[in-house]
């Protein structure tokens, strides 16, 4: 394999935003003014942001970023961005359910998720506990997720979603603002940079689930790599020409598009630019030139099985592969994992109670019930593979102890490593249709 010899990386486009402060830029990229329908329809409600001022003036006056008479960028809901140097409080529609609300009795709490994402034993014990049954409705993606609750009419009590399409679920009236009176664990368990994050201040609408970073797995007994010694690691994916039909990149046009970004040196995976997300495109089609890489979510199973040898994957999905698919007999050193620890992607999944949830008091007992310690474990350690932001797990302990191997001891996540990441995180409707198209293509061929 050619990952020995550091390539040259070809130039990234020249970003117009380059230049800009971190804060003028964000109010610069795809920036679209809130529309008279839009501000009517939230005039109504409490904040929809919280007033962070600018780091310095602008054509627009000092305003706020997110200000609509500031002109800042705002997503297809009409919500201000959400970005980690400017927080925004969501829009409440709706009360929240009382916190004297008695818990509904018998029948089903209806859960919207990712499939293999929660642990039955977890489900069941909470279902004996609440005295009703759980059932899980599966998508394949957030895009399908959103779609199928905005047109489909699909009604459940708990939806498992990410921080970048929280602002649309807000904005389309899909979720109700949680009573944190019902969710005590918030504050008693999790990491405390999640109690109200910048995504979601006041956790008005969430809670997190679990956290994880993107990079490469591979099977280090298969090839030899080492993308912490190459002067960008992603290039040891578009080096891998040995590695013809054994390649995976993920089926995820933010995570991999992203990943032709930080390929070619450009760290603003959040961009609106045509330009940089043309340039990414073709980054992703020459790699399909070079590696023919197949474009899954399925590493967690395929990896371990030795049916691909190297994967553009999340850190929950190798620690899963690890603990739940390596043939009988197969160590689990045989796999290793390495992410761009300098702005390379590392975020967190949440969960919310659906505005239409006929189980709401039963709905905010199941997200309590996540964050327990002992439930958060089971759930991580017995099937998942995905870490929760709990306080008292010590990570160390899962390697000294032999539940995961030390190879993969870069994939836990730290609250301080959460802290610096960089997210993707919630585009404009300009910025969305840009990446949109762009993935359309790839996947066309």
């Amino acid at each position: 394999m050619a990952h020995g010899r550091n390539r040259v990386l070809s130039p990234a486009p020249k970003d117009p935003e380059a230049g800009l402060s971190r804060r003028s830029l964000f109010a610069r990229t795809g920036a679209a003014a809130l529309g008279a329908s839009t501000l009517a329809g939230l005039a109504g409600c409490e904040n929809t942001t919280t007033p962070v001022a600018a780091d310095g003036g602008s054509s627009n006056g000092p305003g706020l970023l997110g200000d609509p008479t500031a002109g800042g960028p705002v997503d297809s809901a009409g919500i201000p961005l959400a970005r980690r140097d400017y927080p925004v409080t969501l829009p409440r529609f709706q009360k929240a359910v009382s916190a004297s609300a008695k818990p509904e009795t018998g029948g089903v709490l209806k859960v919207y998720n990712y499939a293999d994402y929660l642990n039955p034993d977890v489900l069941k014990a909470f279902g004996k506990q609440e005295g009703v049954e759980v059932k899980v409705t599966t998508f394949d993606n957030l895009d399908e997720a959103f779609s199928k609750l905005s047109n489909a009419g699909l009604e459940f009590d708990v939806i498992f979603t990410t921080p970048d399409q929280l602002s649309k679920l807000v904005g389309r009236k899909l979720l109700q603002p949680l009573n944190p009176e019902l969710v005590p664990n918030l504050q008693k368990n999790i990491w405390d940079a999640m109690h109200s994050p910048f995504y979601d201040v006041e956790s008005r609408y969430t809670v997190p689930y679990v956290v994880y970073t993107t990079g490469l797995g591979w099977r280090n007994d298969k090839i030899t790599l080492d993308p912490a010694s190459l002067t960008n690691g992603w290039d040891a994916l578009w080096s891998a020409t040995s590695q013809r039909g054994k390649v995976q990149v993920l089926d995820d046009k933010r995570e991999a598009l992203g990943m032709s970004m930080l390929h070619q040196g450009q760290p603003n995976i959040n961009t609106g630019s045509q330009a940089l997300v043309d340039g990414a495109l073709a980054g992703l089609e020459l790699l399909s030139q070079r590696v023919r890489p197949k474009v899954e979510i399925s590493a967690y199973e395929t990896l371990p099985a030795g049916r691909i040898n190297l994967a553009q994957m999340w850190s929950g999905d190798i620690l899963s592969g690890a603990i739940n698919y390596l043939p009988k007999g197969t160590p689990a050193s045989v796999l290793s994992y390495w992410y761009q620890s300098d702005g390379g992607p590392a975020f967190n999944d949440c969960i919310g109670v659906a505005a239409a949830a006929q189980k709401p008091v039963i709905a905010h007992r199941f997200l309590n019930y996540l964050m327990e310690p002992k439930v958060a474990y089971d759930n991580f350690v017995g099937y998942v593979g995905y870490q929760p932001p709990q306080k008292t797990l010590n990570a160390a302990k899962l390697f000294s102890d032999g539940i995961l191997p030390k190879s993969l001891s870069n994939a836990v996540v730290t609250e301080r490593a959460y802290a610096a990441s960089n997210g993707y995180l919630t585009l404009t409707a300009e910025g969305e249709q840009i990446w949109e198209k762009a993935w359309a293509k790839f996947r066309a061929g």
